[in-house]
């Protein structure tokens, strides 16, 4: 196999699985809602996608690379750049992100999507040592409210509403953002 099939053979199969997924997208096409988007809008939206970077890639490997570039050695008035230096590790910093990663899974059927992000949202920022609360307030809430519109009213996903007294609320703020 030539160099170019080689860099190449990657993005075809890529390309390949994509294609199969698309053609298998089509048993659940039929379920969607008149006047509405389907079920299969968004994954083959992002198939189709993912096709076309294949097929630039692919074209970009065969056709289009055609040798190494030749090096160019640096002017010697220019000088070196400093290497910089390496940057500090936070493994407290780490395993507080991963523990609130885990919290807001399981927080999110108990309290509900949009309570459970922005109690995420904010959390997050704070471990990340980002100290002004009231950006920290307004970014977590209306970053919600922007993934409970989108994510209910233009992509059609079913979010956890929470139990209980969340649950009531999650209905309100739904219906106070017009989602049915």
């Amino acid at each position: 196999m030539s160099a170019k099939a080689q860099a190449a053979a990657p993005y075809a199969a890529l390309l390949a699985a994509a294609a199969w997924l698309f053609h298998e997208t089509a048993r659940f096409a039929a379920s969607g809602r008149a006047g509405h988007l389907g079920p299969a809008f968004w994954p083959r939206a992002v198939l189709v996608l993912l096709m076309i970077v294949c097929a630039i890639e692919i074209g970009r490997r065969v056709v289009g690379a055609r040798g190494p570039a030749p090096a160019i050695a640096p002017a010697p008035l220019v000088p070196a750049i400093p290497e910089e230096p390496e940057a500090p590790r936070h493994p407290r910093l780490l395993a507080g992100g991963i523990a609130l990663a885990i919290g807001y899974v399981w927080a999110m059927e108990a309290i509900g999507f949009f309570l459970s992000t922005a109690l995420f949202l904010a959390a997050f920022m704070w471990v990340g040592r980002f100290r002004r609360p009231w950006i920290v307030a307004a970014t977590s809430i209306l970053g919600s409210l922007v993934f409970v519109f989108v994510f209910m009213k233009v992509v059609y996903v079913s979010l956890p509403l929470g139990l209980g007294p969340f649950r009531v609320f999650s209905a309100a703020l739904m219906a106070a953002l017009g989602i049915h």
